[in-house]
C-alpha cells in the first residue's frame, strides 16, 4: 500500500540552495483513478502535476494557488488548484484528451489567493509553441520570479525542485559562484539514485538527503481533496437554472450531477433546487 504523498524540504547551507522533493506515487495513483486516460495523454497530465506541486512550498499558511492552462494547439483546458495544506484538485477538458503535446500554444493563468482576503494576485503567461517541459519552469521564472527549476523523474512518480536562494536567506559563508544549472548537473547522479529507489518511506528519504549534507527542514502531506457537497451543488443549480427549472429536470423528479473535479455523483431533486 502506497504511503500518502509528501513534499520534503531540505537546505544546502554551503551553496545556498533549497531542495524540495515531491514523493508523488500515491498522488499519481489516485490521479489515474480520477482521470482514466490513455498513456499518451496521461503522461502529460502526470508531468504537469509533478512539475507544479513543489510550488506549494512558496505558499504561506492559509494561501491557495490555481494554475489554469488554456491551450489552443493542441486544444485542452487544464485546472490545478492547491493550497498550503497540500489539498489538491484538478480538472481536464475534454475528458477524452489523449494527446501528448510536445509543444503548447495558448495561455497559462496563475492565481494566488491570500488568507487575508486581499485582492488575489494573478499573472498571465503567453505560450507560443513552448515545449511542455518548459511550461512549469516558465511559471517559476515569470510569475514567481524565483531562480528555480524542476527535475522530473522518468522512472518514478517523483520530482525535485531546486531553488537558488539570495544571500540574505542563508549564512554569509555560502559559495555564491555555484549556479542553479551547475548545482543540478553536479547532483544529477544523486537525483537519479533517489528516483531509482522509488521509496515512499519518510525515514529513508530523509536519510538519503541528509547523507548528502542537506539539512532536513520538514515535510507536508499532498493529497486530493474536493470541497464539493450536495448542498453546494443545489445552490449552484439554483443560481444557474432559476428561470429554467423545468428545462433542467425535463419532466423528471431528480437529476444526476457529477462533480467535474472528483467525479462524485449527486442525485438532486426538483424540490431541493426550488428550496421547498
Amino acid at each position: 500500500m502506497l504511503a500518502t504523498s509528501r513534499l520534503y524540504s531540505f537546505l544546502d547551507h554551503k551553496n545556498g540552495f533549497n531542495i524540495h522533493f515531491l514523493e508523488g506515487q500515491k498522488l499519481i495513483h489516485d490521479l489515474v483513478l480520477l482521470h482514466p486516460m490513455q498513456p499518451s495523454g496521461f503522461s502529460y497530465f502526470r508531468d504537469t502535476f509533478l512539475g507544479l506541486l513543489p510550488i506549494i512550498f512558496f505558499l504561506k499558511p492559509g494561501e491557495s494557488l490555481g494554475l489554469y492552462i488554456d491551450s489552443e494547439n493542441p486544444y485542452f483546458r487544464l485546472k490545478i488548484e492547491t493550497n498550503s495544506a497540500g489539498h489538491t484538485r484538478t480538472l481536464l477538458l475534454p475528458e477524452e484528451f489523449n494527446l501528448f503535446p510536445m509543444k503548447i500554444t495558448g495561455k497559462v493563468r496563475v492565481t494566488k489567493i491570500f488568507q487575508s482576503n486581499a485582492q488575489p494576485y494573478t499573472s498571465v503567461i503567453e505560450l507560443n509553441d513552448v515545449e511542455t517541459k518548459d511550461v512549469i519552469n516558465n511559471i517559476f521564472k515569470e510569475s514567481y520570479q524565483t531562480n528555480s527549476e524542476v527535475v522530473m523523474s522518468d522512472i518514478s512518480d517523483q520530482s525535485i525542485m531546486v531553488t537558488k536562494l539570495p544571500p540574505v536567506n542563508v549564512n554569509s559563508n555560502i559559495d555564491e559562484t555555484v549556479s542553479r544549472k551547475e548545482f543540478i548537473k553536479k547532483h544529477k547522479n544523486f537525483f537519479h539514485d533517489v528516483f531509482e529507489s522509488a521509496t515512499d518511506d519518510i525515514e529513508k528519504i530523509v536519510k538519503m538527503f541528509e547523507d548528502k549534507d542537506f539539512a532536513y527542514m520538514g515535510s507536508r502531506q499532498i493529497d486530493f481533496y474536493c470541497p464539493c457537497s450536495k448542498d453546494r451543488m443545489v445552490l449552484n443549480l439554483r443560481g444557474l437554472y432559476a428561470g429554467d427549472i423545468d428545462e433542467l429536470f425535463d419532466g423528471k423528479p431528480t437529476v444526476d450531477i457529477k462533480c467535474d473535479y472528483c467525479r462524485k455523483n449527486y442525485v438532486i431533486s426538483k424540490s431541493e433546487v426550488q428550496g421547498s
